[in-house]
């Protein structure tokens, strides 16, 4: 672990998920320092490839933690991982950003006020804006609200609740210390991809209010990973159908036909060198298999 400065007081925290691009991470904390003028912390969980991202990160943020696990356990350990922490020292609420998103003005300080004037709103989330297209939430299947019933509740008019087919991006998550401890920590089961997803069904199943609010990030999808990449298309594969066995574990027939949509998909995409890829999530999720895989 390494500390670039003590904290005097507990401080609101960013947490990012660092792989290989230490370019990117820079300019992410650098953006924050200019942007977020309010006091806060940043954690950095590198999970490598290569040591030495303390070097690359010298003079990036006043109050910058590293927690080092070249082990690479996947994306929702490592959130858990800065998020213990952070909530370990006392912060208040933790605010997920990716590594390669920049801020265009200030974010976490909006963030931070609208969860203290409305405690019963359990995750907070932000827009993405993606060269010209702004993304908001993540929209699912009919399998992935089944059961659900969520409560409505009063927030501004610059806000906007979500529904029981809607999820907030893992890009941008703001949880407040109250929800973490209700809702309890990431799965960490997924590797990469889907995490997010399944962190807000809990969230709903809990009835624990998700918001999306009108703020925004610069952030351009799958900069780390590649835009379908093998890795992508492996795990997006597997994990959509794992969450699905995990909701339905009876629900045989309904997966078969999952798993036939995602090969057609390829097929239409003319992403001809992805079909086998996602023949071999589709085979990983029908033997249960979690976390990474080695082929990617």
């Amino acid at each position: 672990m390494h500390e670039t400065k003590p904290l005097a007081a507990p401080l609101p925290t960013v947490v990012l998920i660092h792989y290989g691009a230490p370019d990117l991470t820079r300019r992410c904390l650098e953006s924050l320092c200019e942007i977020e003028k309010e006091p806060h912390a940043a954690v950095v969980v590198d999970h490598g490839p290569k040591p030495g991202l303390g070097d690359s990160l010298v003079g990036a943020h006043p109050h910058l933690t590293i927690l080092d696990d070249f082990s690479n356990p996947g994306f929702g350990s490592g959130c858990n991982r800065g998020a213990e922490y952070a909530f370990a020292a006392g912060a208040p609420a933790v605010w997920f950003l990716n590594n390669d998103a920049l801020l265009e003005g200030p974010t976490l300080a909006p963030l931070l006020r609208l969860a203290e004037a409305h405690p019963q709103v359990g995750l907070w989330g932000t827009h993405q804006l993606n060269g010209r297209r702004r993304q908001g939430t993540d929209r699912m299947d009919g399998w992935f609200s089944r059961g659900l019933h969520l409560t409505k509740i009063p927030i501004p008019s610059y806000c906007r609740q979500l529904g029981p087919r809607e999820t907030l991006s893992g890009a941008s998550i703001l949880v407040p210390r109250r929800t973490w401890d209700l809702l309890g920590p990431w799965p960490n089961t997924y590797f990469l991809y889907w995490e997010d997803v399944a962190w807000c069904r809990k969230a709903h199943a809990l009835d624990l209010p998700l918001v999306i609010t009108d703020l925004q990030i610069l952030h351009r999808s799958a900069r780390t990973v590649g835009k379908r990449s093998p890795l992508q298309a492996f795990y997006s594969a597997r994990n959509r159908l794992l969450l699905h066995r995990e909701l339905h574990p009876d629900g045989h027939l309904e997966r078969f036909w999952i798993a036939l949509y995602l090969f057609q998909m390829r097929l239409f995409q003319g992403r001809i060198n992805l079909v086998r890829v996602a023949g071999h999530g589709i085979w990983a999720a029908h033997r249960g298999q979690t976390g990474r895989d080695p082929r990617y």
